[in-house]
């Protein structure tokens, strides 16, 4: 399950959305798939697996789902390495994770 970290914030701009990690003090600008996926989080506060996330991006975004899915897992992994996501339990894992080290 993908969780916001307690240490982030995010303000929403016309553009997207600013994520501040605030241990380290900086702040990301995220596009519009990265909003919509931290939308999808903030929604979900207990937690979202990555086919969560799709379904509830997936009316915003017309490509293939399969795409998607890579999109938003290749999404997340960068939002988690800037400390602004934590994986928490099952369910973090997705073909589109798969073959990768």
């Amino acid at each position: 399950m993908w969780v916001i970290s307690p240490d982030a914030l995010a303000t929403y701009t016309d553009d997207g959305a600013v994520a501040l990690a605030i241990p380290k003090g900086i702040c990301y600008s995220l596009n519009a798939t990265a909003t919509r996926i931290w939308l999808a989080m903030e929604s979900s506060a207990s937690g979202i697996t990555l086919e969560g996330i799709v379904r509830a991006i997936e009316r915003h975004f017309e490509v293939p789902h399969q795409e998607l899915e890579a999109d938003a897992a290749e999404c997340l992994d960068k939002l988690h390495r800037m400390g602004l996501l934590q994986a928490n339990g099952h369910g973090i894992r997705s073909s589109a994770f798969e073959g990768r080290e």
